[in-house]
C-alpha cells in the first residue's frame, strides 16, 4: 500500500472515531436515563437521589469528554491534523522529483509537468479524489529555490507549504 492510500485510510479512520463519539454525546445520556430509572426504582428516597446525582454527573463528564474529542480533537492520532499526513504523503513523491531533478541540473524546473515522465508520473499531480485535497499542487520556482503548496478544505480552506531544506508547515482553520 503506497504512502497516499494509508494516509487515506488513516483519515477514513479517524473521522469515523470522530462521528462515533458525535453519535455517543446522544446515544450516552439516553441509555443513562433508563439506566438511572431502573436503578433507582425501589430504593429510599435518598438512595435514588444519591444514584441519579450521580449519574447525571458522570453522564455531563462523559458527554463534555467525547465533545471535546469530537469537535476539537477530532480523533486525531497522535496529535496530528490527518490531512497534514495525507498532505505530506501526497507531496512526498513530487519532493523527492524536485530533488531529483534539481540533482541532475542543478536548478529547479519551472514548472512541475517538466517533471513528467522523467521523474514523476502524470497521476502523481493529481489529488486523490476521494480526500479533501481541493486543488493540485501549487508550485512556483526562483534562483535556485521552489514554493510547493496545497491546499484542503474543511473546515475553512487550509494550506501546507514546503520549500528545500524546510518541513512541512500548514495553517488555516483545522
Amino acid at each position: 500500500m503506497d504512502s497516499v492510500s494509508a494516509a487515506l485510510r488513516a483519515v477514513a479512520i479517524e473521522r469515523w472515531l470522530s462521528n462515533a463519539a458525535m453519535l455517543s454525546i446522544i446515544a450516552v445520556p439516553i441509555v443513562a436515563l433508563w439506566l438511572l430509572r431502573r436503578l433507582s426504582a425501589g430504593r429510599r428516597a435518598w438512595q435514588a437521589t444519591l444514584v441519579w446525582i450521580s449519574g447525571c454527573f458522570t453522564t455531563l463528564i462523559y458527554v463534555a469528554a467525547a465533545f471535546i474529542f469530537a469537535v476539537c480533537w477530532g480523533g486525531h492520532t497522535g496529535g496530528e491534523v490527518p490531512e497534514h499526513r495525507l498532505v505530506r504523503a501526497y507531496g512526498t513523491p513530487v519532493l523527492d522529483a524536485l530533488e531529483a531533478f534539481h540533482h541532475d541540473s542543478s536548478t529547479y524546473p519551472p514548472t512541475l509537468r517538466a517533471l513528467v515522465p522523467k521523474y514523476l508520473s502524470p497521476a502523481a499531480l493529481t489529488a486523490p479524489d476521494d480526500s479533501r485535497l481541493q486543488s493540485h499542487f501549487e508550485y512556483r520556482a526562483d534562483s535556485g529555490s521552489f514554493d510547493l503548496s496545497i491546499r484542503y478544505s474543511g473546515p475553512g480552506t487550509n494550506t501546507c507549504r514546503v520549500s528545500p531544506g524546510k518541513p512541512w508547515t500548514c495553517w488555516g482553520l483545522f
